[in-house]
């Protein structure tokens, strides 16, 4: 028994993130969205100068953004329960945080150059921390899955990045925050297509 068991362990975590595939694909999506629509607002709205109205515009957008990312996260964490799947209580840890923030960053719509920074911060660390999180959950599978470490190392440095550079001029902040989404949106896709691809291959067995 212990020897099936054995036998077993090391593919559990793929084995039940297979059917949150789709959650993953929906966060990779929506943050390639937001990535076009921040880098085209602070490109129009932003031409001559940021003013305080197109600082409150920014808030409101990622505000949006990183409260509808908790949002996501928490209907997947309750399937993940439903399902009894092992990650539940990562992905609910993140979710609970991820609204919070989101919350606060709506609330606080007279934000100054500076808050924006330090909010795509917290929100970049944030992001790592998790992929990190999830990537050693899943360290059994090895180089197929790599990029979710690499990627959480990237999300870290972006955000101790803002957080230790929230001078930048506020476009600049901006543009280099919907670079590193585009980036976090495409290595989510990816995952979830793995994923995907793991979950056809088992049943067409």
């Amino acid at each position: 028994m212990s020897s099936i068991a054995g036998n077993l362990e090391p593919d559990v975590p793929v084995r039940d993130l297979r059917m949150c595939w789709w959650s993953f694909a929906a966060r990779g999506v929506l943050a390639v969205v937001f990535a076009v629509v921040l880098f085209l607002a602070s490109s129009f709205l932003g031409i001559f100068f940021f003013d305080p109205v197109t600082l409150v515009y920014m808030s409101l957008l990622l505000g949006s953004f990183v409260l509808s990312n908790g949002l996501l996260l928490g209907v997947a964490a309750f399937f993940s329960w439903e399902h009894h799947i092992h990650v539940w209580w990562l992905v609910l840890c993140e979710s609970v945080f991820t609204v919070l923030l989101g919350v606060y960053i709506g609330v606080s719509l007279l934000l100054t150059p500076q808050s924006f920074a330090f909010l795509a911060g917290i929100h970049g660390l944030g992001a790592g921390c998790f992929q990190i999180a999830l990537a050693m959950k899943m360290r059994g599978e090895g180089p197929r899955l790599i990029h979710l470490a690499f990627a959480g190392l990237i999300s870290l440095g972006v955000g101790i990045g803002f957080l230790t550079h929230y001078n930048l001029a506020p476009r600049i902040t901006t543009q280099i925050l919907s670079g590193y989404e585009l980036f976090a949106g495409i290595v989510w896709i990816v995952f979830a297509a793995r994923l995907r691809g793991k979950s056809a291959t088992s049943l067409r067995r």
